[in-house]
């Protein structure tokens, strides 16, 4: 029987893993900061015309316009389905300067006013 993920563990995994730390450190993609933006060697069309958006924590190919989530980005470089992908990830630690959650807390708050604003 195929184990279902259910989205709250997509959703971390999607955006408590940096994706440039995943590209950098545990993919090993080549990278560069050029122009003061991340750059990786997109894994479709082998060409530098890349960047990450750490809002978002998607990498995105302007060349080939494919976007990349942390889970995309496995099944792509190491050939992985997406069950396995899931599970690579699962395996990762999470970076000891990006609190678990932080993202999420975010994003619940938008749209909410600022304590103490207007």
């Amino acid at each position: 029987m195929t184990k279902r993920f259910s989205s709250r563990e997509l959703f971390k995994l999607r955006n408590n893993i940096p994706v440039d730390i995943l590209i950098r450190d545990h993919l090993q993609i080549p990278s560069k900061i050029r122009d003061g933006f991340f750059r990786f060697l997109c894994p479709l069309c082998n060409e530098f015309q890349t960047a990450v958006n750490p809002a978002t924590n998607l990498a995105r190919c302007f060349r080939c316009e494919k976007n990349f989530n942390t889970i995309d980005l496995v099944m792509v470089v190491r050939k992985y389905g997406f069950r396995d992908s899931v599970l690579y990830l699962q395996e990762l630690p999470v970076p000891p300067h990006i609190p678990a959650g932080a993202l999420a807390g975010i994003v619940a708050g938008i749209g909410r006013p600022i304590p103490g604003g207007r």
